[in-house]
């Protein structure tokens, strides 16, 4: 059996605003995560809690703590007690649903996060694992296996060969060290999504030079969510 060091972290548990780890900061670093994901002025969310979020998210505050996440607050963040007075004041229109029976498939601790500006629109689904962390699980429709402990870029493209090596190059050649790699399809040929995390935050030049790729439709940079 593999030893595993004790941390403070397992001890006292995250630094957060909030009765729970997992409905309350989870649920905030999700919301988090999927607006630094959608970069674009929000007209309205949609938050939908499967699993355990959906029986309890009101007593542990889950709603408080998804509209924070779309807010930019974390759950470190004291705000995170008056979100829903914040999202008024901001004009944040959204909408929170408890989903009684969704896909067996769904961790128990599921956040569904749907949000919509002019034509734009995505999907993000997110799991709420325990002490705090989180995995998004799914981001447009692909899989996907984030967690926000690292920095990473998630670039759209046309599934042909050679966009995962010339990424690769662009973020060698500016010596980033390329913690994972992950490319996920839905058909061969049609649109893909690379995800790239890496060591340290990735200047807006280098992200742009990506962008400017013939095969690419999309990049987004994700900051980490770690202090």
């Amino acid at each position: 059996m593999s030893e595993r060091t004790i941390t403070l972290l397992d001890i006292f548990g995250p630094v957060m605003i909030g009765p729970s780890s997992s409905h309350t900061a989870g649920v905030a670093r999700i919301a988090f995560m999927a607006r630094k994901i959608f970069p674009y002025p929000l007209d309205r969310a949609k938050v939908s809690f499967h699993g355990s979020l959906a029986k309890t998210y009101k007593g542990h505050g889950s709603d408080k703590a998804a509209v924070a996440g779309l807010l930019g607050i974390l759950p470190e963040d004291e705000r995170l007690g008056y979100a829903l007075e914040l999202a008024e004041r901001e004009g944040l229109s959204y909408e929170i649903v408890a989903v009684a029976d969704g896909p067996e498939r769904y961790h128990p601790n599921t956040a569904v996060i749907e949000l919509w500006s002019g034509d734009k629109s995505i999907r993000i689904r997110g799991a709420s694992i325990g002490g705090g962390e989180i995995r998004l699980q799914s981001v447009g429709g692909f899989e996907a296996n984030l967690d926000g402990s690292l920095d990473a870029i998630l670039v759209l493209h046309k599934d042909e060969i050679g966009v995962i090596a010339i990424v690769s190059h662009i973020l060698a050649a500016s010596r980033f060290n390329i913690a994972s790699v992950a490319s996920h399809r839905k058909d061969k040929g049609d649109e893909a999504l690379l995800v790239v995390e890496v060591d340290g935050v990735v200047p807006s030049s280098i992200v742009a030079q990506i962008r400017d790729l013939p095969s690419v439709r999309e990049v987004v940079y994700v900051p980490s969510i770690r202090a």
